[in-house]
């Protein structure tokens, strides 16, 4: 097992927070509380033979194990950050050689209401436990091991993206409760990521890899803030309107908050009368962005036309003659990038590459072709995402551009030319510092084909 993949990392969460409950009726000899210590203890084993930790904590009210945020969450996800909150634990951290009576007694501390968090640490330590690390909330650093050659801010720009999530949870419950959002959590986190965006447009942009499948909307709005923020900067527009591309962007799907949830996520092909149901967010975003407190007129006009289109033959129809500002197709391009990279019920997700050349057929028609041009350039020629093979036969992940030269990006290598998969993926330069090249890409690879996330090892640092 290769890291923790979402399935996995849930797994993980219901047998720890089933274990903690279960721990106040019996005692840890019973099969209810030792059969799932002993499938935890086995999963998080055979997560630590690739890497050195795995991480569960929770993030702004969010749970996150490793790189996988659970914004809406089940039973068990509730329960355990509720219970981890109470104890004022912010990250739980199990490192390798971990043992099964290390994770009982962490388990036995929990499940009493009345200990506190510097008992628990007293207590594992008494017990010689080396394995789990517990860092009080507010005092972390989100990052618990130093990543090599990774930005110094990479866990700070997490951190943002996980707040980013909380404030538009917070503004489509608002909603569907009937009340008018509070907009002033979304103006936070993009004033935050504002100030990055502005210093390096694409650092942000592997956070856009943080595809969870079961939040798509919640995710996609992010996604669609960030990679609007980032074309906005490499297009040299001023901090001002980065910003309104970013509230513009993390909010322009919320009219879908009122679209009923079997059409949104509907597997197979919309009706007629189902579309022109889906056709109405705009208008109903737009709406809802008007009675919003500290939000510039502006915000609702881009949330308005972002399905418009560049020739004005999108929707809605009567507002195709309306004037719209540059900013409307910046968040298209955004948003159709983003939508198409994305695995969906009823559609299958193609590459970061693919994406770009199916955008490309759409220059000058759906989608403006100077910004689309300049938002390729942005990404390069391989953007990040992009599983790939190398002359040598290895395979890697892109994991930043390199701005000097598109073709010779910075990659993880994942399986080494002999068809071995590394459990610690190298990072590596295609092109050094002093000119020497370490290899060519030939070929782009298909994830579903060699069954790996590419997310996973985008976002997880060097192990």
């Amino acid at each position: 097992m290769a890291g923790v993949d979402t399935s996995c990392a849930l797994r993980m969460i219901t047998l720890l927070s089933g274990a903690i409950k279960g721990m106040s009726f019996y005692p840890p000899s019973h099969p209810s509380i030792h059969q799932p210590l002993v499938e935890l203890h086995r999963m998080l084993s055979q997560v630590l033979v690739a890497l050195p930790q795995c991480s569960c904590g929770v993030i702004d009210g969010i749970l996150f194990v490793d790189d996988h945020l659970f914004a809406t969450p089940t039973t068990a996800v509730g329960d355990l950050s509720n219970r981890m909150l109470e104890k004022q634990i912010g990250r739980m951290v199990f490192s390798r050689e971990l043992t099964i009576d290390e994770i009982q007694e962490l388990v036995r501390l929990l499940s009493s209401r009345t200990t506190t968090l510097d008992e628990i640490q007293a207590a594992l330590a008494r017990q010689g436990g080396k394995h789990i690390t517990l860092i009080r909330v507010g005092t972390e650093t989100h990052e618990v091991v130093e990543k090599q050659d990774e930005p110094a801010n990479f866990g700070c720009n997490r951190e943002t993206y996980a707040h980013a999530l909380t404030a538009i949870r917070g503004v489509c419950r608002d909603i569907e409760r009937g009340r008018i959002p509070n907009s002033a959590p979304v103006l936070r986190v993009v004033d935050r990521m504002v100030g990055i965006t502005m210093q390096d447009p694409s650092a942000l942009i592997g956070l856009t890899m943080i595809k969870d499948y079961d939040n798509y909307t919640f995710n996609h709005c992010i996604n669609v803030g960030v990679l609007a923020m980032a074309l906005g900067a490499a297009s040299g527009m001023d901090q001002h309107a980065v910003r309104t591309l970013g509230i513009a962007g993390q909010l322009h799907d919320i009219g879908k908050t009122l679209i009923s949830k079997q059409i949104i996520n509907k597997p197979g092909k919309l009706s007629c009368t189902e579309f022109e149901e889906i056709k109405r967010h705009p208008e109903l975003g737009a709406k809802i962005i008007r009675e919003m407190e500290g939000l510039e007129p502006h915000i609702a006009q881009i949330v308005l036309g972002h399905h418009l289109n560049f020739n004005r033959s999108g929707y809605p129809g009567w507002a195709q003659t309306l004037p719209f500002n540059k900013l409307i197709d910046v968040v298209a391009i955004a948003d159709t990038y983003d939508a198409i990279t994305t695995l969906r019920v009823y559609q299958h997700p193609i590459s970061p590459r693919a994406a770009i050349t199916e955008m490309q057929k759409l220059g000058d028609t759906v989608l403006e072709g100077e910004l689309l041009a300049r938002f390729v350039e942005m990404l390069g020629t391989y953007p990040v995402g992009t599983l790939v093979r190398l002359d040598s036969n290895e395979v890697a992940v892109v994991y930043r551009p390199n701005p000097m030269d598109s073709e010779t990006p910075v990659v993880r290598i994942l399986i080494e030319e002999d068809g071995t998969r590394l459990s610690i993926p190298r990072e590596q330069r295609l092109l050094e510092k002093d000119g020497t090249s370490y290899a060519r890409i030939v070929a782009v690879v298909d994830p579903l084909l060699k069954n790996i996330d590419v997310g996973q090892y985008v976002l997880s640092g060097a192990y």
